[in-house]
């Protein structure tokens, strides 16, 4: 978003929050219980991938309450494509700001007939997830859905949110005292007492037979003669959680020649440096998958036995369709960020300096992972 678009939204925010603060009274009423709803709206619109994987045990917790509801979730554009046919929603709402902004003044005809479309939905309940930062586009939007059930954060980690007043049943989400709670959870405690946790904290990304078709020919094709896959992703949108590039081609060259495997290399449109570090590391069976559409990338990351990665999205999705993933950590707490689940490991720095992990540590733990049974993922 442009400077002058980013400002007029703050102001708008600012104006808006003003007004409703004056104008609303939002009434706590007596809730009626999860299952009684038949139409509930998700509002998880961050663009962070990693953000909106984790909510997906949440999701699934609201469907096993209520199998029958017509569940939506709303997206950020570009989460979109990650979510589509997940088992848990029936639909993906995207919401994109720059449809109602422009430099000098609003979009309001855009506004209205969005505004229009999601209020013929009728929904009975809003939720808003929130862990990292509240939003007030995202509480306000839960507002303007006409669900008259509201559930979002009152305070987060003892700071008001400024706009907590438009929730019927607002929630103080407080981890200070916690701060190893992992990020599925702190997404459904949101839920409060209004439901139990999630007892599956598995990350999902629902993919069609002929998706998991498509990635298991694809990677064949690739793999050849190879016994193994192998995945790295040398990437990361913040510097501080790159692992050294050389120590990424250090382990797979070494794994590569020890188990007969193929070397995958996922790559976004900024990793193209530490990709050819690694690539030009290697000789052989090497496949470089870059700045691909993610579902592609995922379907393709289903049928790789082992990924080690950075902290960043790539291990989210890989972990979302079921392949084991060894992330690496410097400045983030793994205890919030690791992929859970039996199949999964990761190591995180004695320091905030990725850096400092050592090539020999990675290499040893891998080797485990992939001397061991894995998950069963070459169904359909």
């Amino acid at each position: 978003m442009k400077p002058s678009l980013r400002s007029l939204e703050r102001w708008l925010k600012q104006l808006v929050l003003s007004i409703l603060r004056v104008a609303l009274r939002t009434p706590s009423v007596d809730f009626p219980g999860l299952s009684s709803f038949s139409r509930i709206l998700v509002v998880r619109q961050h663009n962070q991938l990693g953000d909106m994987l984790c909510v997906t045990p949440l999701l699934r917790a609201i469907r096993a309450s209520c199998p029958e509801a017509h569940i939506s979730l709303m997206a950020s554009p570009v989460n979109e494509a990650i979510m589509l046919r997940n088992r848990s929603i029936d639909e993906v709402l995207v919401f994109e700001k720059e449809r109602y902004l422009r430099s000098r003044g609003l979009r309001l005809g855009n506004a209205l007939r969005d505004l229009r479309e999601i209020r013929s939905r009728k929904f009975e309940l809003a939720i808003v997830p929130s862990t990292v930062s509240t939003s007030l586009t995202s509480d306000f939007l839960a507002y303007l859905s006409g669900a008259a059930f509201r559930i979002g954060a009152r305070s987060l980690d003892g700071a008001k949110n400024p706009s907590g007043f438009l929730f019927t049943q607002s929630v103080d989400l407080d981890w200070r005292d916690t701060p190893e709670r992992h990020q599925t959870l702190r997404n459904a405690d949101v839920m409060g007492s209004y439901a139990a946790p999630p007892g599956d904290l598995s990350l999902e990304i629902t993919l069609s037979e002929e998706e998991m078709r498509w990635g298991r020919e694809q990677l064949a094709i690739w793999k050849g003669p190879k016994r193994m896959t192998i995945g790295v992703h040398p990437g990361a949108g913040k510097p501080a959680n790159r692992w050294p590039a050389a120590r990424f081609a250090e382990v797979v060259k070494k794994l590569s020649r020890e188990f007969d495997a193929l070397v995958v290399i996922t790559s976004g449109p900024m990793d193209g440096e530490e990709v050819g570090v690694v690539e030009n590391g290697l000789s052989g069976w090497v496949q470089v998958i870059h700045n691909q559409p993610i579902r592609q990338v995922a379907s393709l990351l289903r049928y790789v036995d082992l990924l080690i990665s950075n902290d960043t999205g790539i291990m989210h999705v890989a972990a979302g369709v079921g392949t084991p993933v060894l992330s690496l950590f410097g400045p983030t707490d793994p205890r919030q960020w690791a992929p859970l689940g039996p199949f999964h490991r990761y190591i995180k720095s004695e320091t905030s300096d990725i850096g400092e992990i050592e090539a020999g540590t990675v290499l040893r733990i891998a080797r485990e992972m992939l001397r061991a049974p894995g998950p069963d993922r070459r169904r359909a």
